[in-house]
């Protein structure tokens, strides 16, 4: 085989992988666009016993609240009255800042966890936006032979694959 001819199949490789990735990332937003949450599998065979792989959109990650001690010089009175000396040296110790950011925390919840809070003086807390789910496709560990086996029975194309459309 000569060197261009390397080059050629390795060009093509690369397209290959261009083609299927930009068509996962469509396939990907579609399955987001039709499955808000939950789990869908997909069968090599029309009885469905074999199983190719399962698509999945998890429920949205319900981000924890953060805690930020803006002005420790206000907060240092009132750490000082509330947990006693041990929380303070010319500033906040390391437990004096865990016993703040835990009051916060749960004078954060006891005020119904709003988006952003300052019950605390010196301190704030937010909460983050929730991040969206993202759809994500797990293959079973033998796909490649049983992808294989679909083509040669004729129930897929791989010429279909590479014709599929990536959003271009």
């Amino acid at each position: 085989m000569s060197i261009e001819s390397i080059v050629t199949d390795l060009a093509a490789i690369a397209a290959v992988k261009k083609i299927v990735a930009d068509a996962e990332a469509a396939k990907k937003a579609e399955l987001q666009s039709e499955l808000a949450r939950g789990t869908v599998y997909a069968y090599a065979d029309d009885e469905k016993t074999v199983q190719l792989g399962y698509a999945s959109v998890p429920k949205p990650t319900q981000p924890k609240p953060t805690v930020e001690i803006e002005d420790e010089a206000r907060v240092l009175p009132w750490a000082l009255d509330m947990f006693g000396e041990s929380v303070a040296s010319f500033q906040l110790t390391e437990q004096g800042r865990k016993s703040v950011i835990e009051y916060a925390l749960a004078d954060h919840m006891h005020a119904g966890a709003p988006a952003e809070y300052g019950g605390v003086e010196g301190v704030r807390v937010r909460v983050p936006e929730p991040r969206p789910s993202t759809p994500r496709f797990t293959p079973e560990k033998n796909v490649v032979e049983l992808v294989q086996g679909m083509v040669r029975s004729g129930r897929l194309s791989l010429s279909t694959i590479l014709e599929l459309d990536g959003g271009a």
